[in-house]
């Protein structure tokens, strides 16, 4: 099943409001020019993060519920939506803001993770991810989480660091490993 399972991620971007017209199909990579806000590949690594190793029927039930959920977390992120009305371009938003980059999205899919495992799948909680800023030039919140010298990093931890401060916003349960990276975090004075 894991292997059809792939094949109806790319329905969660084709279907999804969320991600509708919004995903490079196409390429690994999105040039400065794209009018696409997210690739298929971090798109559906996210997708796996959030599906997790919960049990569905069938991959059209798993496909559905991403979609339910991607489709409630984008109507909290108010940059997304300005894209999908043409009032600002892929571009401007990838460049100004963290929200729109693969690590991110990873982040987001554990976060969806957390909120099914704590039975709180109504998702009223993603209400709290409008009051975080999610500006690259906030370097107080994002240097050192998931980004170095004002870059942004794919690194695994990056995608930790991230689901953790976006969970404590949230008020979500961090997980052990999650603890862990913002303990480490801690300690390198990054973050009191």
């Amino acid at each position: 099943m894991q292997s059809e399972l792939r094949s109806h991620l790319v329905l969660v971007a084709l279907k999804s409001e969320a991600f509708k017209g919004m995903v490079e199909l196409e390429r690994n990579s999105l040039s400065e020019r794209s009018r696409k806000l997210f690739t298929l590949s971090a798109l559906c690594s996210a997708t796996s993060d959030f599906l997790g190793m919960r049990e569905f029927k069938t991959p059209d039930e798993a496909a559905n519920e991403a979609i339910k959920f991607w489709d409630e977390l984008a109507k909290h992120i108010p940059e997304w939506q300005l894209v999908r009305r043409s009032k600002m371009t892929a571009g401007e938003i990838r460049r100004d803001f963290v929200h729109s980059h693969g690590v991110l999205l990873q982040a987001f899919g554990r976060v969806g993770a957390s909120l099914q495992s704590e039975k709180k799948s109504n998702y009223g909680s993603l209400s709290n991810l409008k009051k975080i800023n999610w500006a690259r030039s906030n370097a107080r919140d994002w240097e050192g989480r998931v980004m170095i010298g004002g870059r942004l990093t794919k690194a695994t931890n990056s995608v930790v660091l991230a689901s953790a401060f976006i969970k404590k916003q949230l008020s979500i349960q961090l997980s052990p490993d999650e603890i862990r990276a913002e303990a480490a975090f801690a300690k390198t004075g990054k973050r009191k």
